[in-house]
């Protein structure tokens, strides 16, 4: 349940249209190779919390394997992650609340700096906080709404659409194939460098957007240590979750594209899931759902993201003063950083939902690499605490090998051009400084300040 509730989020509402653009019929298969990658990558982050029997983060797995040197980078680059996932979370759940209640407007789709839709992004960061100010009730209050809603909106989907199809007759899967809507992007390496287009490109580029449906997964064993038989139970759990979700979302995308693909790929709504719904009271069932789902995950975003950076400050990675908390517990200048960075890419990139989403993905293939080649050191290493740990060689070696060759496959893949380039052309300045500044400049601050605070640190 831990595995299904950190998995299925915002993603299945969102990328259906992006997914059926680039595979067209083809479709259900992306998301069912989307699953297989997250449950590789689930195995093997779990495998890895059987050596390091703190709460399994990146951070400390790779600090385990390679020292700070590595695991400093890891760990402050998961935070900025983290803090962009939010941002990316806050961005849709702004775009369909004024999607839905102010549906004449077309504030959703305001893509100015100073607009209707930046105020709303600025007031719902600023509810967050409010709501971390009331403690941890709220924020499990908050995680029970949001799984409930996201469960009954794709019940109703599924359920309602099955029942459409069948008692009506229904079936326009074949629009799938239509000019109009599939239309496979050209592949090219980090989209600068062309090598041509074929179905099998498509469904790789699919693929990727597919995998935002799924993120979430590498966070399953993060509290490993606090479970019974972390090393026998997870490898067992991991998969069974990824089966379940993988099970729906495939469903749902099929009696989606049972229902309409035109219509899917064709809308300009944030929630394409639900643009193939005719009857309009189902389809705000399903709207609605989607929308108590979004709120609940960013609660819990608003949550987590701002405690990566505290245990980075409290293992002297970053000053102490980010772990500094105010008098209702919350660590607001870890907040602030994060509410900073959530907001700054939204803003950057124009609230382009595509492009965040593909962002989300990508900016945790640092994560993706890295960890799987920290696991096959960590199997190599039998001294100390790791001696007595039982090898696996198909989860300790194949399974890693398979994880990092897909990680680069699909990192290569992701049209970087996106995130440097204005859709109307010329660079995006925003967007470039931005990068520079969370994956060079404050990993390097990181790095300033650990080696002074431990000038005999290892180098």
């Amino acid at each position: 349940m831990l595995g299904i509730n950190a998995v299925i989020g915002a993603g299945i509402f969102l990328t259906p249209g992006a997914v059926i653009k680039l595979a067209g019929p083809l479709a259900p298969l992306a998301y069912v190779l989307a699953g297989l990658f997250a449950g590789i990558m689930a195995v093997v982050f779990a495998t890895a919390a059987r050596y390091v029997r703190t709460n399994g983060a990146s951070y400390a797995y790779t600090t385990a394997a390679f020292g700070q040197r590595i695991g400093i980078y890891v760990g402050v680059t998961h935070a900025i992650v983290a803090s962009i996932a939010w941002g990316v979370l806050a961005s849709l759940f702004v775009s369909t609340l004024l999607r839905v209640v102010f549906p004449q407007q077309h504030w959703d789709r305001d893509t100015n700096l100073f607009s209707v839709k930046t105020l709303t992004f600025l007031l719902f960061i600023g509810v967050l906080l409010i709501i971390n100010l009331f403690g941890n009730r709220v924020i499990k209050w908050a995680n029970g709404i949001s799984t409930v809603g996201k469960v009954f909106a794709l019940s109703v989907f599924v359920g309602g659409g099955l029942w459409v199809i069948v008692t009506q007759h229904v079936n326009n899967y074949a629009t799938a194939d239509d000019p109009g809507v599939y239309q496979p992007a050209p592949y090219a390496l980090f989209g600068f460098i062309p090598l041509g287009q074929s179905t099998l490109t498509g469904v790789v580029l699919a693929t990727v957007a597919a995998l935002y449906a799924f993120t979430g997964f590498e966070s399953i064993a993060n509290a490993a240590e606090e479970m019974d038989e972390p090393d026998r139970n997870l490898p067992r759990a991991i998969p069974l979750a990824i089966l379940a979700v993988g099970t729906v979302y495939v469903l749902a995308v099929t009696v989606a594209m049972l229902l309409g693909s035109n219509q899917i790929v064709q809308s300009t709504a944030t929630v394409k899931l639900a643009a193939a719904i005719g009857n309009d009271t189902f389809r705000s069932v399903v709207i609605l759902g989607a929308l108590v789902s979004m709120f609940g995950i960013n609660v819990a975003a608003s949550f987590g993201a701002p405690r990566l950076w505290t245990a980075l400050s409290d293992t002297h990675t970053l000053p102490a003063r980010l772990s500094r908390k105010n008098r209702f517990g919350v660590p607001m200048l870890a907040f602030a950083i994060t509410a900073s960075l959530a907001l700054a890419f939204p803003l950057a990139l124009r609230f382009d939902n595509e492009t965040l989403t593909g962002l989300a993905v990508i900016a945790r293939f640092i994560q993706f690499i890295i960890v799987p080649i920290a696991l096959i050191a960590l199997a190599r290493d039998r001294t100390g605490p790791h001696a007595a740990v039982r090898r696996n060689p198909f989860t300790d070696k194949v399974l890693p090998v398979a994880a990092v060759a897909i990680s680069v496959a699909l990192a290569v893949s992701f049209d970087y051009r996106t995130l440097i380039l204005r859709p109307q052309g010329g660079a995006n300045y925003y967007s470039i400084v931005l990068i520079v500044l969370t994956f060079v400049v404050v990993p390097a601050v990181a790095y300033v300040h650990y080696y002074r605070t431990y000038p005999t640190a290892e180098t």
